[in-house]
């Protein structure tokens, strides 16, 4: 993060090789979380039909928030929200995440003339989307309520996803200063994609005593609301549950939150000055 919570939309001529493009929730019934998220967000949900496996769009006043799909009948996955980069060369990104030792779990395959997609797990242990724009470029980043502004990867082997993404994205691992640590510890190292304003994604380096074991590294994406602490008291309303917080960061005020099927994401306040930019589409 900077200062300011960056969208991850920074190039105006679109979203750059390398930064978050889209979004997506899987989860076993998506019917009994659609609510949630209206309730919660305001998001409109558009059902694309059998076609594409009735995927929905995912819409917050018109501009693209990302998809939501059900689980397959013999799925084993848990309810997560994925994050996807963009790719100028999908079959050559899947290519050079099997060289570095990563995993190509759903290779390049088309998604109508919308474009293609693939997931990986990297060499740190987590599942990632890759995404080449067809007639779709991707979310728009509004900074208003409700829109994803953040993305970022809870990592248990920050050096080997910090090599895998500078050579296969094109980051430049930035770290930021980070508070002092209790004695005898070491800070937590947190790493912008790239330098200052151009920053459009996270590496944190994960405790694996923050999470319930076995849980491997993942990505997170955070949305903006209004109030944090009337956010999380929704989310608890709605059936969903608040695992962290609300609390005050340099970034803004920040929650995390599971919905009702167990997915997780952040919720997060922005500092007054940091809303309504939109930038890029």
């Amino acid at each position: 993060m900077t200062d300011h919570l960056p969208t991850a939309n920074t190039d105006e001529l679109g979203i750059r090789h390398g930064s978050p493009v889209w979004i997506d929730l899987t989860v076993p019934d998506l019917a009994a979380v659609i609510p949630f998220y209206e309730a919660l967000f305001g998001w409109d949900f558009e059902d694309y039909g059998e076609p594409f496996g009735h995927y929905h769009m995912i819409t917050n006043g018109g501009a693209h928030v990302g998809g939501a799909m059900a689980q397959g009948p013999d799925s084993t996955g848990q309810a997560a929200w994925s994050v996807y980069l963009k790719s100028e060369d999908i079959d050559r990104s899947l290519a050079e995440t099997a060289a570095a030792g990563g995993t190509v779990l759903v290779p390049a395959m088309p998604v109508g003339d919308l474009g293609r997609m693939g997931v990986v797990t990297t060499p740190g242990g987590e599942a990632l989307g890759v995404w080449q724009n067809g007639t779709f470029g991707g979310f728009t980043l509004t900074r208003t309520v409700g829109s994803p502004v953040w993305f970022e990867v809870m990592s248990l082997a920050f050096d080997a996803d910090a090599e895998y993404y500078r050579r296969v994205w094109g980051w430049e691992p930035t770290l930021l200063p980070m508070e002092d640590a209790p004695e005898g510890t070491e800070p937590t190292r947190y790493a912008n994609d790239r330098p200052g304003e151009g920053a459009t994604a996270g590496l944190c380096e994960a405790d694996p005593a923050w999470f319930p074991e076995g849980t491997p590294s993942y990505w997170r994406a955070y949305f903006i609301v209004q109030d944090a602490d009337e956010a999380a008291r929704t989310v608890g309303r709605l059936g969903g549950s608040v695992l962290d917080g609300p609390m005050d960061t340099p970034f803004g005020r920040i929650a995390t939150v599971a919905d009702p099927a167990g997915a997780t994401f952040q919720l997060v306040q922005m500092q007054a000055e940091d809303y309504g930019r939109e930038t890029g589409r």
